[in-house]
């Protein structure tokens, strides 16, 4: 030790001479200040040397391992030509001070080993606004398939809630640095509230296309109907939010302990004042996430099971099944074109088209029977037709269908065959499931029912049964897909009787040798050609009596028409015997009469 200490005074010989202190004698306050004067220079150069050394996103990336995943999303990220501590400090000389303090710590608890997997930082808004105060004044702004602004958010308070910057932004995972937790934009919106109501009305946030939107498979929908009409959303977009938002009241158990704060527990204004506006807790770290977006078919249209499947069971299994073209025999799936476009069953059945009906006072249990003002709701004028069409054509091929069977019963083998059991299996699908929930598919059941219930009727020595119905040309089946049953329309073109069976069902004739797509076709347009279009078929053949053209042309007696010499009636003409063929010869297919004929009759014409 004394050795050590010879070498001390050794080495501090030449200052002390330089400084003229002598051993055993008081030092000179001019030295004293010298010495802590070069104390301190060291000190602070030391200390801004730190400072900035510290303030590199390096030396938190490379320093600290835990840092190391933050650090390395940072440098992927819009920020990282940022530095770190432009936003996790706030501006001022405290918030400085304050945060080296904090890191201090952090230092401390890192080289005794107990910091946590997950670093805790909060940005104040004043380090975002240094550079994005812009975004207080540009308005609204499209954030995928949504808009947003960010005045509405950062301005007065929202429900008594002063939102932050990290209120939508933020980092959840350490593969996101700094971006928008699009979870805590449903449990604001959606929370507590009914589908497109209060703050979770659709049109806050999305606007309505004004184009034809096609879906994945192939639907095509005009949006321009939602606004012309004034449709709700939910009509077609059913549940699209998953989860409640609700906060367990375990979660509080993994921050806090101390029972005087879980009193609180009741008090949400409390608390999102708390630890929304005091401090940066993420949303998702209390309350149970809120799932928004389109939602799968499959989970749209089996919910829970509520209150009255508790003793009725699965009461719509056969409606939901039909309509997702699911649950028939000898057939693969056909989902019909609405379930498809997403509709749910609220698309129809719901109290906006529909006034409830009572079905047990008791329980106060009511139902919404959808019908035409449910079409007409959403695809306009023209569509309660098609419904009736649907209606007619599949009441009338169960019905036949039916009445086959029945016949056919008594003389099935007892116990009865895989073919009578898929048949009966599939004509109930349709009977109890309502076919115009999904038409196409219950063509296809009872088609396929037809042909089990004849390999039935094989095994059991009998002939098999023709279709009882009448089956459209092979070149329609695109367009059947809406029009099933239009061989059963009849009406008036040009003021002619018109009937669809002699032409699709007679003649196999396919819908586009009369009609354009309706993509193709101006909107006042029925048919794609004048008169001169039915002569090719109609007028290739002599005529031999009236009603070969009474049956397209109605009865002239109630028309008049323009001729060379005035207004012309057929009345008397034909009062006077004369046949249609006397006065209207084909020539080249054209019906019209001639002048030459008029003048066999007729001198001054």
């Amino acid at each position: 030790m004394s050795a050590l200490l010879e070498k001390l005074r050794a080495l501090l010989a030449p200052l002390r001479a330089k400084l003229g202190w002598k051993p055993g004698t008081p030092l000179p306050l001019r030295s004293v200040a010298i010495v802590l004067g070069f104390v301190a220079a060291f000190g602070l150069v030391s200390a801004v040397f730190a400072i900035q050394l510290t303030s590199t996103p390096s030396f938190c990336g490379y320093t600290c391992h835990i840092m190391k995943p933050y650090y390395n999303t940072w440098k992927h990220s819009a920020h990282k030509n940022v530095a770190c501590v432009e936003c996790h400090i706030a501006p001022g000389v405290g918030s400085e001070l304050r945060k080296k303090v904090e890191a201090l710590n952090m230092v401390v608890k890192y080289l005794t080993v107990t910091w946590g997997t997950k670093p805790w930082a909060e940005v104040a808004d004043a380090a975002c606004l240094r550079c994005h105060e812009r975004r207080l004044l540009e308005g609204s702004a499209a954030f995928g398939a949504a808009r947003f602004d960010h005045r509405i958010h950062l301005g007065e308070p929202r429900d008594g809630l002063k939102l932050r910057c990290t209120s939508c932004h933020g980092q959840p995972t350490k593969d996101q640095h700094i971006s928008v937790v699009v979870a805590n934009c449903a449990l604001c919106h959606m929370k507590d509230q009914a589908p497109n109501q209060g703050s979770g009305r659709c049109m806050i946030c999305h606007e309505i296309p004004d184009r034809l939107v096609r879906t994945a498979a192939g639907t095509r929908f005009d949006h321009r109907l939602v606004a012309r009409q004034g449709l709700d959303c939910k009509l077609c977009h059913g549940r699209v939010t998953q989860g409640t938002g609700e906060v367990p009241r375990e979660r509080c158990l993994s921050c806090h302990n101390d029972p005087a704060a879980l009193e609180h527990y009741a008090d949400g204004g409390k608390l999102h004042h708390v630890h929304t506006v005091e401090h940066k807790v993420d949303c998702v770290t209390c309350h149970l996430q809120i799932e928004h977006g389109k939602t799968a078919m499959a989970t749209a249209m089996h919910p829970a099971r509520g209150e009255c499947s508790t003793c009725h069971g699965a009461g719509h299994d056969a409606q939901r099944d039909l309509y997702a073209g699911v649950g028939g025999r000898g057939l693969p799936p056909m989902p019909g074109p609405m379930y498809t476009a997403g509709v749910t069953c609220g698309g129809c059945h719901n109290e906006d088209v529909s006034p409830p009906q009572v079905m047990f006072a008791s329980h106060s249990a009511v139902t919404w029977r959808a019908g035409a003002v449910s079409c007409l709701s959403c695809h306009g004028e023209g569509y309660d037709r098609v419904l009736g069409a649907w209606k007619q054509g599949i009441d009338q091929r169960v019905a036949a269908l039916q009445a086959q069977m029945q016949s056919t019963a008594s003389a099935v083998a007892s116990p009865p065959s895989q073919d009578w059991d898929d048949a009966v299996h599939n004509l109930r699908l349709v009977s109890e499931g309502h076919g115009v929930h999904n038409v196409n598919y219950s063509y296809a059941l009872l088609d396929r029912a037809r042909t089990q219930m004849n390999a039935a009727r094989a095994r059991a020595g009998l002939a098999a049964l023709p279709a009882p119905w009448k089956e459209v040309a092979a070149g329609a089946k695109e367009c059947i897909a809406c029009h099933q049953g239009i061989e059963q329309q009849s009406g008036t073109w040009r003021e002619r009787s018109f009937h669809h069976e002699p032409h699709v069902v007679g003649a196999k004739l396919a819908c586009a040798e009369c009609h354009r797509p309706h993509n193709e076709r101006p909107a006042s347009e029925v048919v794609r050609f004048g008169d001169e279009g039915c002569l090719s078929c109609h007028h290739d053949r002599p005529v031999r009596r009236p009603s070969d053209c009474t049956s397209c042309h109605a009865d002239p007696m109630q028309h008049t028409v323009p001729s060379r010499i005035g207004t012309f009636s057929h009345v008397a003409h034909r009062k006077a015997g004369l046949e249609c063929s006397e006065c209207h010869t084909m020539q080249n297919g054209d019906p019209r009469t001639q002048r030459a004929q008029c003048k066999s009759c007729h001198e001054q014409v």
